[in-house]
This record gives C-alpha cells, structure tokens and sequence, in this order.
C-alpha cells in the first residue's frame, strides 16, 4: 500500500462521528455566547468565569477526539454530553425568551446538541463494527447536519430579529422613580414611591429580567434593551421586588439574588 493509500484509509470515519462532534460543538456554544454577552456588556464574571469556561472547553475537545479517533473517543462524548445536560440544563428556560437572543439561542443548543452527540456517538460505534466508514457525511448524516444547522440558524436569526426590534424607551417625566436593571442587579438597594404613582424600568442587560412584587400582582417581563412603564397599586407597606428569572428565593433573598425592597408610602 502506497503512502496515498495510507493517508486515505486514515482519513476515513465511522458515519455519524461528524454528527456527533456538531452535538459537542452545540453544547460548548451556548455558554461560550453568555460569557461572551457578558464581557461586551461589561458585566462583571469575576465570580462566573470558573463556571463557564469548563463546559466551553470540554465539549470542543470532545469533539476533537471524536472528530480524530475512534470508539473510545465517542464514549467519552457521550460522558462529556451527559455531563454538559446536568450542568447546564436551565438553559431551556430560555427558549420561553425569543425576544432575548442571549438567553434564546443557547437554549436551543444545548439539550438538541447533547441528544445529538449521545445518539450519533452511539451509532458512530455501530458503524464503525459494521465496517460503515466514510470520508465525509453523506446519505442521513448529512441530511441530519443541514437541517440541524439550519434550523437553529433560522431559528437564532428570528431571535435576533425580535431582540432587536423589543428594544424601547419611554418617557419618563412622570414617574415615580426610574429602575434600571443591570450587572443582575436593581441599581438600589430600596426604592420608596408613592401608592398610585408609576416607575420606569429598564434593562440594561444583554439578558431578560423581570419586574415583579407577588404580593402586588406585578410580574413584568423585560428583553434586553427594553423600557417600560409599570403602575404602582395603592396598598402601603415595604415589598420584596426580584427578577423571577435570577431568584431563587424571593420571600428571602439574599446577596446572591437579583431583588430590592419596593416602599409604598
């Protein structure tokens, strides 16, 4: 066998093994775009940062491994899947957020990439003990490829579309007092209106948040950018005012939080 030769029977592949590193790709995607909002948005990560550039790394080597070597390596894509499924599954929280791309698009990338990689690896061992060994995708596999890249393409277009066009600003002459949301934080500690009167809330985050005081019925949903005017009932007391979104206690909250205290006098 010539030297040719050798390098074409090296170069072949078990089917399925580009479909499952596209799977891995996927995964590391969606954390790797919210970091990457973060720091263009100037959002401090200091705290983040050890949690988000794990599940970046890992699953683009896997798909390295899987991309360049054989059985082995596409068992421990489908570890590295699993693991990238339990570490980040609220993702999928945001795809109920189309008009917030940074929340939106990562859900659509991470449990369709997970499955992806998991069922492909699967397939590709399969394969590879049937003799099925190919140079590049062809038949289903590539058919599988375009349409998962097309569909979440299609997909993450329309986000961005809507994300855009849900920024606003409203007039705030008349308010109350003015909210801005930002850094997952309310720009004060407490805020004091009066009962009746209205506040402006703003996000300035490339990610949504909520406005809401259960105890008052208000629960406003905000896409980055966006602006809105909320009315301010008039029933006195001292209020616990959270993103829903990025608390997860609100009749306690604590540092870790995204809450405030809402005074009506």
């Amino acid at each position: 066998m010539d030297q040719r030769d050798e390098n074409s029977e090296r170069a072949l592949r078990a089917r399925w093994t580009q479909l499952a590193a596209l799977g891995l790709v996927m995964i590391g995607l969606a954390p790797f775009l919210m970091l990457g909002a973060a720091l263009l948005w100037g959002l401090d990560v200091s705290e983040e940062i050890a949690f988000f550039v794990p599940p970046i790394v890992v699953p683009w080597l896997g798909a390295f491994l899987v991309w360049r070597f054989g059985t082995w390596a596409k068992i421990v894509a489908i570890v590295i899947a699993l693991a990238g499924l339990a570490l980040l599954f609220w993702t999928a929280f945001g795809l109920a957020h189309p008009a917030s791309f940074f929340d939106f698009v990562p859900g659509l990338l991470v449990i369709p990439g997970a499955l992806i990689a998991i069922v492909a690896s699967i397939a590709g061992i399969v394969a590879k003990r049937r003799g099925h060994m190919v140079a590049a995708p062809e038949g289903g596999e590539r058919r599988a490829m375009s349409v998962v890249i097309a569909v979440v393409g299609a997909l993450a277009v329309v986000s961005a579309v809507l994300t855009i066009s849900s920024r606003s600003s409203v007039d705030a002459t008349d308010a109350a007092a003015e909210v801005d949301l930002h850094d997952f934080e309310f720009d004060r500690a407490a805020y004091s209106v009066p009962g009746g009167s209205t506040v402006v809330v703003r996000n300035k985050d490339p990610f949504a948040h909520t406005f809401t005081v259960d105890a008052l019925g208000i629960d406003v949903v905000l896409g980055p950018g966006e602006a809105q005017v909320v009315t301010i009932p008039s029933q006195a007391g001292t209020y616990v005012v959270y993103c829903s979104l990025h608390t997860s206690n609100p009749e306690n909250p604590t540092s870790d939080d995204m809450a405030s205290s809402l005074q009506i006098g």
